[in-house]
């Protein structure tokens, strides 16, 4: 029978909106409905609104306002970041084995066209080695982009390092931030960091917004063309009611950004500790680099990932296995296979991920289900079932 109380545990895939971001949503449809381009009273409104957001987006990761553009969301922004080198022919881009499909993918589509793409590896903790990208970049490169934080493990990437790498080859560097914003502090403006994109739904704001950043618009390139909105780089009426989310979810975490990083961390630990207490023999990926604090992903031996998944499902335990953007399919992990485990270990693995909303209570009774429910796996494998 399924648990009465569900506990979500997979806020990297999204995350629940907080009260005061559906009151700005609900706010702009109710009342706020003007066309920030329009010139009479309820546009001038409506773009007050939208400058509002930006204002309140750009502060959370410390960049000068005239520098966010909003987008749909990541995968948009990610596009736009990598979409600078479609003109470049031939052009050279240096990358990571494990980045978001929506990196890879772009990569690919420029591959065929022309464009020369390095797909860099990573160690067995889920870093790339600067010294990698050094000596990638002593053939010039147009642009190197790297996740700051996975999807997957939550691991960091030594951003800071490879941007003045980047920096001291004359390549400019994109950081996807999907998943760091809100999470780690940064100060784009201060940053050796070219382009910045990130997306609000991972910060409980509105699914369907997100924003690219960048100090130099050569290095963007829109894919769709129209009004002058947004810099001329995401033409078209911008999703006021998203944005206006996307401000109240800026605003929140940046006034309890201290508070949300030690909660999420302790949370984390906390989960990892009851976890192998009752589960002895349980692997944490990634566990021996710098990870973003609200991220585990557990490698449970002998486990059939997907049961396991299926199981906790029925008990009240929502948590994934990789990317939601990839997790419809029945794949490895491209990023654990990248880190060095077996298909067997991979789909053996199982991402859970917290957010602000969680509590500590949560965390603990987690990880006691989520033993149960391997204990009962097990059981059943060995009885040949």
């Amino acid at each position: 029978m399924k648990n009465s109380r569900e506990i979500y545990l997979d806020n990297n895939a999204t995350t629940r909106p907080t009260p005061e971001v559906v009151e700005a949503v609900v706010g702009i449809l109710a009342s706020g409905y003007g066309n920030p381009s329009s010139a009479h009273q309820r546009g001038v409104a409506a773009r007050e609104s939208l400058e509002t957001a930006r204002r309140r987006v750009a502060s959370l990761v410390g960049a000068s306002e005239e520098r966010v553009v909003f987008t749909s969301g990541g995968t948009e922004a990610n596009n736009l970041a990598l979409n600078g080198l479609a003109g470049k022919k031939p052009g050279r881009l240096v990358t990571t084995e494990t980045e978001h499909s929506s990196i890879l993918k772009k990569a690919k589509v420029l591959e065929e066209a022309g464009t020369e793409v390095v797909y860099l590896p990573v160690d067995g903790s889920g870093k790339v080695n600067p010294d990698a990208v050094r000596d990638a970049l002593e053939n010039p490169a147009d642009l190197v982009s790297v996740h700051w934080v996975n999807n997957e493990t939550g691991v960091e990437q030594p951003v800071g390092e490879l941007g003045e790498i980047c920096r001291g080859s004359g390549a400019a560097f994109h950081v996807d931030g999907a998943q760091a914003v809100g999470k780690v502090p940064m100060d784009f403006d201060n940053m050796p960091v070219d382009i910045l994109t990130f997306s609000a739904h991972k910060l409980h704001g509105p699914q369907g917004v997100g924003a690219i950043c960048f100090k130099n618009p050569d290095d963007v390139a829109p894919v769709a063309f129209g009004g002058d909105q947004e810099r001329f780089v995401r033409p078209g009426t911008e999703n006021l009611p998203g944005i206006a989310g996307f401000g109240a979810a800026a605003e929140s975490r940046q006034r309890n950004f201290l508070e949300v990083l030690g909660h999420l961390e302790n949370m984390r630990n906390t989960f990892e500790r009851r976890l192998s207490e009752a589960f002895p023999g349980i692997r944490v990926n990634g566990a021996r680099s710098p990870r973003a604090g609200n991220t585990s992903n557990v490698l449970f031996p002998g486990v059939d990932g997907m049961a396991l998944m299926a199981l906790l499902d029925r008990e009240g335990v929502i948590c994934s296995q990789t990317s939601a953007c990839n997790s419809l399919r029945p794949e490895p992990s491209h990023v654990l296979l990248a880190m060095g485990l077996s298909e067997s270990e991979a789909f053996s693995s199982v991402r859970f991920s917290f957010s602000a909303l969680n509590t500590i209570e949560e965390a603990e009774a987690a990880a006691e289900r989520v033993a149960d429910c391997c204990g009962k796996l097990l059981k059943l494998e060995g009885a040949g079932v």
